[in-house]
């Protein structure tokens, strides 16, 4: 432990600089699924115990729980959320230098795996601040499965208790985000070989250890398996296309203020061979820090062209490295596995629709240590090319912290949004809310990227129901109703006000319905919203409602 203590504290000391300087930024943006990740820990603080991130049944609400006990401490603001998140990353920093030595057993891998996430590249950055619900816990119990499994792997004779362990975080990680199935399928594929192929005479004891882990993981996961037995399953529907369920209902506003439902089948899909394209040109750029998740261009390509490639070497080392120079023969397998496999995940199911590259985290660890591996095998080669590996190792630091500062300097700062319409800044937030309180707003309609972020600022003074689309299209999707209660008290409530963010169609729509039905209104610009109000006679409720509430 001596030998590690420096290196660590070291590494530890950069990633919580890097962290402070990224909070006192302000560059992250607050966007409403970070909203509903509070607001469910302000509940929880209540008394309410949800089991799963509002409006669905994935992604568990251990997020939520883990906030609140901030939320106790920092009280309830953005800042507490992201300290919530900050203190999961250093987790993870700190697990995957474990992960990297007990993986290759060479310090210089170690080291270099640490930094490498501790100045992380952008993805990782925003994804590890900002809180989506549940990926910083499914990452942390990922790498602790690894420590887990490569240790039942390299025992002579594994105890149970490691794998009650191992089943546990896993089943933790699988009611937090499903993501967890890309370190649990390597590892569950390691144990089959080594326990049920190749050492066949104990079968009974490695029968006996796996029910222990499988026991662990129903003890972990249960409150997913409580939920689903409760509710016919409904949380494979997301991770199952066809059970019921599985898809969202969609409508589209129309001229006449009028909702039309819209099939399934008229929806948007990504087919194989673009999920593909995405991950080459979007995801594993994105992974590697080419790309910033919210933006389609490259950044500093005459840099981080050359890196891809000299990553895409370390990749093709590793993967050679029979003799276990760079790594060892367990943390080798499951580091390609869980390359291999979760890009082949990727590109089969629907995690491949998303262009942000958020579905690979699970995949930054491993592209950590094939970078610091490479880099060891660049420094043995020869005596005259260690100093070469020291200047190729500050290569990649070095331009995955360029990429935050670029990032942070950028004008839309840090973001979770790729679209821009949708991609709202904080800066007229405050302003918005003294507006609606000063003219008793307090009741509404606006789309889901305004909704629960209004809501939580506000400290749920004001109550918006997400009913207006805020796509292009004018495709609404009615899952964005997280929490029905808001709903109920904007339906209540005889006075309310619509407010409309970069949506041009919906604004047109509205202003056209009130001019033929003769209803005058009051309007107001701040910044991207446009808020109408004071509608007389009458204002329309949105259309996805009964016609009897128009």
């Amino acid at each position: 432990m001596k030998r590690h203590f420096l290196p660590l504290l070291l590494i530890l000391v950069v990633a919580v600089s890097a962290r402070a300087l990224l909070l006192a930024s302000d560059a992250v943006t607050f966007h409403s699924d970070e909203a509903i990740v509070g607001l469910m820990a302000r509940h929880i603080l209540a008394g309410q115990r949800p089991v799963f991130f509002y409006g669905q049944a994935y992604m568990g609400s251990l997020d939520a729980w883990l906030t609140a006990a901030a939320f106790q401490i920092f009280g309830e603001t953005v800042l507490a959320l992201r300290l919530t998140q900050s203190a999961l990353y250093l987790l993870l920093v700190v697990s995957g230098y474990a992960v990297a030595w007990r993986f290759s057993g060479k310090l210089p891998i170690a080291v270099m795996t640490g930094l490498l996430l501790a100045l992380p590249v952008p993805l990782l950055a925003l994804y590890t601040t900002a809180s989506l619900g549940g990926y910083g816990e499914m990452l942390l119990c990922g790498q602790l499965a690894l420590l887990l499994g490569e240790r039942i792997l390299r025992a002579e004779r594994p105890s149970p208790r490691s794998g009650g362990l191992l089943g546990l975080v896993v089943g933790v990680g699988w009611w937090s985000n499903g993501l967890i199935i890309a370190y649990a399928l390597p590892i569950a594929l390691a144990l089959a070989q080594r326990f049920l192929w190749r050492e066949r005479q104990n079968l009974r004891a490695h029968l006996a250890l796996m029910a222990i882990g499988l026991w662990g993981f129903f003890v972990g996961s249960a409150a997913w398996w409580d939920y689903n037995l409760r509710h016919d399953w409904a949380a494979l529907a997301f991770y199952v296309p066809g059970l019921a369920g599985a898809e969202d209902d969609h409508v589209q506003y129309m001229p006449g203020w009028r909702a039309e439902p819209v099939a399934n089948e008229a929806l948007p899909r990504t087919e194989i061979g673009g999920r593909l394209l995405g991950l080459l040109l979007f995801g594993f750029p994105a992974l590697i820090g080419l790309r910033f998740p919210w933006s389609s261009d490259y950044f500093l390509p005459a840099l981080g062209l050359p890196l891809a490639a000299l990553f895409c070497v370390a990749l093709y080392s590793v993967a050679r490295d029979r003799d276990e120079r760079l790594l060892n023969r367990h943390g080798r397998f499951l580091t390609l596995a869980m390359i291999g496999g979760l890009c082949l995940i990727f590109v089969l199911s629907q995690f491949g629709n998303d262009p942000t590259g958020r579905y690979l985290l699970p995949l930054a660890l491993p592209c950590a240590l094939v970078t610091a591996a490479g880099i060891e095998r660049l420094r043995a080669l020869r005596p005259n090319t260690a100093l070469l590996a020291v200047v190729v190792a500050l290569l990649p630091l070095a331009y995955q912290t360029a990429g935050q500062i670029g990032a942070v300097q950028s004008a839309q700062g840090l973001t979770t949004q790729f679209d821009a319409l949708t991609d709202l800044p904080n800066t007229y937030d405050s302003q918005l809310i003294a507006f609606l309180q000063e003219n008793d707003l307090t009741r509404g309609y606006t789309q889901y990227w305004v909704a629960y972020r209004l809501i939580f600022l506000s400290d749920e003074t004001l109550l918006y129901d997400p009913a207006l689309p805020y796509k292009p299209t004018l495709v609404h999707r009615l899952g964005d109703n997280r929490y029905p209660a808001y709903a109920a008290a904007v339906a209540a409530s005889a006075r309310f006000a619509y407010i409309t963010a970069n949506q041009p169609g919906i604004d047109t729509l509205l202003r056209e319905t009130c001019a033929a039905r003769g209803i005058q209104f009051q309007s107001a610009r701040i910044g991207p919203y446009t808020v109408y109000y004071d509608f007389e006679p009458a204002a329309p409720r949105p259309p996805i409602y009964a016609d009897g509430q128009n």
